[in-house]
């Protein structure tokens, strides 16, 4: 898309902003958009009714009735999809045949054909599509990445990972537990999110072998707790464990290579100050020369993540977390759980 093109829509590197979806993500969205100060919010819908008002009168937009009227506004450029993962679909693809850039929420798609036919929507369209993957955002992680590609570690040998939810009351009757609105429970809430850390640290899998329970929350009809373990064709390897059984807040992401490690605990506020250990191997059986980073600010990422899909847009820089990668995100979700339907490594 060239830059006349998009003068010749009026967007004037400003975009002019739907978004569907008022709930907890909804916000934090419009808040960062708010924050950045550099486009506007003009429209939003939910369907709750209050708060989709509450949403309006924060942000001054329009509230409209349904996601169709909202997708079909003549007077935007974007939209953000933050709606249940069953109507994630055909509201993405709706905004790109009504000719607007996409920021979806993750996991885009209900299986990895579906993230396909999403991906291949927006080549059509020729519109950007984003998804909803702020973690690489987190500036350990962000900073972790620069490093490894630098070359501080070496080659990647392993990732041993840990992401978990304290937990809340009557957690078990919450949506995302729920199939009506979800194919996936845990591994689809911060599974994906380990999933989409480790494609870009180690770009593509082979394998897939793991595990899918319910353990505890007895009102749920999906997992609670995942377990999964990725391989690439050269054998490397990424392990983590997801689980809303953790009790207290955890966030873990190891890497491991030839020259060293990189270590990110944490992701701030009740996961602990977020923190970045590099050690480096100085030879057999010494302790590695390790400094740390701590960053103990608010969390930036949502920021930096509609940053990202700006550039995108007005830049024609390539997305983090693009349309193309979240097919491989679903397609390794649905190895995942043939793994742990079939008890057997699955080829992905």
């Amino acid at each position: 898309m060239s830059k006349k093109h998009l003068k010749s829509k009026g967007m004037k590197n400003k975009l002019r902003v739907g978004i569907i979806g008022a709930g907890l993500i909804g916000f934090k969205r419009a808040k960062a958009i708010l924050e950045l100060g550099q486009d506007s919010v003009v429209g939003v819908c939910d369907i709750n009714q209050k708060r989709a008002e509450e949403l309006g009168a924060l942000t001054g937009a329009k509230v409209f009735k349904t996601w169709q009227d909202l997708v079909k506004a003549p007077n935007m450029d974007a939209v953000v999809v933050a709606a249940f993962h069953k109507d994630l679909p055909v509201m993405t693809i709706a905004a790109f045949k009504n000719s607007k850039h996409v920021l979806a929420e993750k996991t885009l798609g209900w299986d990895g054909k579906d993230a396909k036919r999403i991906y291949l929507a927006s080549k059509k369209a020729g519109k950007v599509l984003k998804v909803g993957f702020n973690h690489r955002f987190h500036p350990a992680i962000s900073k972790a990445h620069q490093m490894f590609k630098a070359g501080a570690i070496g080659e990647i040998m392993f990732i041993r990972a840990a992401y978990g939810h304290g937990g809340r009351p009557n957690y078990g009757l919450e949506w995302r537990l729920q199939k009506k609105y979800t194919r996936g429970g845990e591994m689809y809430d911060q599974g994906s999110h380990m999933t989409d850390l480790s494609l870009w640290f180690l770009k593509k899998f082979d394998k897939v072998f793991g595990n899918a329970k319910n353990y505890f929350w007895k009102q749920a009809n999906l997992e609670d707790n995942a377990f999964c373990q990725l391989i690439t064709k050269k054998g490397q390897t990424s392990s983590f464990q997801v689980s809303l059984t953790q009790w207290k807040n955890h966030f873990s992401f190891d890497i491991y290579g030839t020259k060293g490690y990189l270590l990110v605990h944490g992701l701030g506020r009740s996961y602990g100050v977020e923190t970045l250990i590099y050690g480096s191997n100085v030879g057999k059986g010494k302790v590695p020369k390790e400094k740390i980073w701590e960053f103990p600010g608010e969390d930036i990422s949502w920021t930096e993540e509609w940053k990202n899909f700006r550039q995108g847009i007005f830049q024609h820089k390539p997305v983090l977390s693009s349309g193309a990668d979240n097919v491989e995100v679903l397609k390794i979700i649905d190895g995942l759980y043939e793994s742990a339907a079939s008890g057997k490594l699955i080829k992905i």
